[in-house]
């Protein structure tokens, strides 16, 4: 079999204050075989990074102690902007599919599977000069400056 695969890189920074972190570029190569439509490919990578970095950033839902849910509501769930998205810098390489006589693979999830590991693996780099080894998912401030806490406090957040 021949599969899509790829590289996602996100250089990160983070306020050690407010654990705030910010996205301050994207780059990404994608090999999804031969392309019948180039400009289709790119959008699919942007939609999907744009999901990804709204999965790992963003989006949560969460309960409170009786179970009901709190972020029931676009008012409550965060989700990114185009304002919150730096330009992604995008590119691809061509390995012909063996298994499909267009030589062409998938690209539907190619944004999506790599941007959100791509994102918190970023922060904790980021982070990793204080401590932070880990860091939950979205790293909302909240969630970055615990972390950042309980590593100066010397223990995991």
């Amino acid at each position: 079999f021949s599969f899509p695969h790829g590289t996602h890189l996100a250089a990160m920074e983070g306020d050690t204050e407010t654990g705030k972190v910010k996205l301050r570029k994207y780059v990404c190569v994608d090999d999804v075989g031969i392309q019948v439509n180039p400009m289709i490919v790119e959008g699919q990578v942007h939609g999907g990074v744009a999901q990804g970095i709204a999965q790992a950033m963003y989006e949560g839902a969460s309960y409170d102690e009786d179970g009901n849910l709190q972020t029931a509501s676009l008012a409550d769930y965060l989700l990114p902007s185009a304002m919150d998205l730096p330009f992604f810098i995008t590119d691809t390489t061509v390995t012909p599919s063996t298994t499909h006589p267009l030589g062409t693979k998938g690209v539907g999830e190619a944004g999506a599977i790599a941007s959100t590991p791509a994102i918190i693996n970023g922060v904790v780099d980021a982070l990793r000069p204080l401590g932070v080894t880990d860091i939950s998912m979205p790293a909302a401030p909240m969630t970055v400056w615990r972390a950042i806490q309980a590593a100066k406090a010397g223990g995991a957040a």
